[in-house]
């Protein structure tokens, strides 16, 4: 069996997206690193993952720690966001099936394990890229290492991708910089959004006295004068929680004030998933 390393290095060593977060020229594997022309070097862990940030400084984050992605996994896992998972791939296999090889990149892939679910669902061979600015996450993430899936720690407001190399970038419930999208993505490539709608976790944040989301309208705003929405769908839906499944719940959510279990037996899971092409603003 490979390990995460290996697999890595087999990932680097066939030509890829990867561009230098300093001067965007080509990145390419030398020894256990990752070097363009201009000698900018950034080493490989032996976790099989890489930060790729303009900066060697990386700030870290006490709140968004392993303590939060650990519970995030867990919470993911009890299969909360399959109907998400699967009308995403349905959408992709459809529209991407065609083609020989897609590349993929996620913004803000955190562990992983939306995007993995998402990944084990598609009908087509692709080439993909996690990025998240936390290390804590990307070292996580590396448990799916394959092949065709390579995690690094980056910025959205500076990818290491090439420019016009991504058929796919994929942005479930994270930020994103719509500049360095649009510079990503192929002429007729796709961005996918993911956004909470009004009730979602409605049950949490009532229990913790937050207001229910009121920004959907102010996000769909944004997305229209920056992106030519293409298909919009709304994913509503309620289900049982356990008392464990809660705790998980309440651990992956960055909360400041812990406070005990409220009993609550179900959750409700609202979200507006956006299809969007890249290449017209209107």
């Amino acid at each position: 069996m490979n390990s995460k390393y290996n697999y890595c290095r087999e990932f680097l060593t066939q030509r890829n997206c990867l561009a230098c977060p300093i001067c965007l020229q080509e990145l390419s594997l030398n020894d256990h690193s990752l070097k363009c022309v201009n000698a900018h070097t950034f080493n490989v862990s032996k976790k099989g993952t890489s930060s790729l940030l303009a900066t060697g400084y990386l700030k870290m984050s006490k709140m968004y720690n392993y303590e939060l992605f650990f519970n995030r996994r867990k919470f993911i896992n009890c299969l909360f966001y399959q109907p998400l998972y699967q009308y995403i791939a349905n959408y992709l296999n459809k529209n991407f099936g065609h083609l020989e090889k897609v590349n993929i990149l996620d913004l803000g892939c955190g562990e992983g394990t939306h995007s993995k679910y998402i990944l084990d669902l598609l009908s087509f061979e692709y080439i993909y890229y996690g990025v998240d600015y936390s290390k804590v996450a990307i070292e996580m993430a590396s448990d799916y290492n394959y092949s065709n899936r390579f995690y690094f720690v980056g910025d959205v407001n500076r990818l290491p991708i090439k420019p016009n190399s991504i058929d796919i970038v994929l942005d479930i419930l994270s930020p994103f910089n719509e500049k360095e999208v649009k510079r990503v993505l192929k002429n007729n490539g796709l961005f996918i959004k993911v956004v909470p709608n009004i009730y979602y976790l409605r049950e949490l944040r009532e229990s913790i006295n937050m207001p229910l989301y009121s920004n959907a309208d102010a996000v769909e705003h944004n997305l229209i004068t920056k992106f030519n929405i293409i298909d919009k769908y709304s994913l509503k839906y309620n289900l049982p929680i356990t008392k464990e499944e809660y705790v998980f719940l309440f651990n992956m959510t960055p909360i400041k004030n812990k406070i005990n279990y409220h009993g609550i037996s179900n959750i409700t899971i609202d979200l507006i998933i956006y299809f969007m092409e890249g290449n017209n603003v209107i």
